[in-house]
């Protein structure tokens, strides 16, 4: 059997995969984390793995999606294909940031697909990233911070501002759905590409600084004054 925990909000995701552990643990069962590398030799075993104490053994790996891709016929890709047909392993796969999309090859063999997309407000602060629009930003941030970890919208945002950067490049993933990759263009449109690109790296100092120590402001306060400077 094979759980696949993805989406894009990461912290919900990673959360859910913690209290499924600690679940499995309070119901007898003995759980330990593995590389991807024993995914292999555990599809061989026949009978589902104990400890010392007796105990049937639940496995818990990330980012199987690092191997398991590409069209081409592997012995890991058959190995998981075989672990989701035998009802006596359990194995839990925790993607970091990956959406269903990027995981349908998985998704179409998990035994179970759970999906952590981020709410719409996250979505409503990235649309709203561009200049002349800060007051509407603080007011959106201001909000999404009482239900998400300023390191998650730290992430989406970065993420979001390279696509906005390849959109202005005319070089967004061919992959980009037609209604999102207008939305982009459109959004773009509104940036200098050069200031797009400064603000750019002033997110990358931001996690610089802040994984330093080396600015008396917390992440979210960062955020803010950068904004302040390119969204005015």
């Amino acid at each position: 059997m094979l759980t696949i925990i993805a989406g894009e909000d990461a912290t919900s995701s990673r959360e859910y995969q913690y209290q499924l552990k600690k679940s499995y643990a309070q119901k007898g069962f003995y759980t330990e984390n593995i590389p991807i590398d024993q995914i292999e030799q555990i599809a061989k075993d026949d009978a589902p793995a104990e400890n010392l104490f007796g105990q049937s053994t639940v496995y818990f790996v990330d980012s199987l999606s690092k191997k398991y891709k590409g069209r081409q016929k592997t012995a890991f890709k058959e190995a998981v294909i075989s672990i989701t047909k035998n009802s006596k392993i359990c194995l839990v796969d925790w993607e970091n940031g990956k959406s269903a999309y990027e995981l349908s090859g998985l998704k179409k063999i998990a035994t179970e697909f759970r999906e952590f997309k981020p709410k719409k407000n996250i979505f409503e602060l990235l649309e709203s990233c561009y200049p002349g629009n800060l007051e509407n930003f603080l007011s959106c941030i201001e909000i999404v911070s009482k239900s998400q970890e300023p390191t998650f919208i730290y992430a989406m945002l970065c993420k979001h501002v390279r696509k906005l950067i390849f959109a202005s490049e005319d070089a967004l993933d061919a992959k980009t759905q037609p209604w999102q990759r207008q939305k982009l263009y459109i959004q773009a449109g509104h940036w200098n590409k050069n200031n797009l690109m400064k603000f750019y790296e002033g997110l990358a100092k931001i996690d610089t600084a802040v994984k330093t120590s080396s600015t008396p402001y917390d992440l979210k306060s960062s955020l803010e004054l950068l904004v302040c400077y390119y969204l005015k």
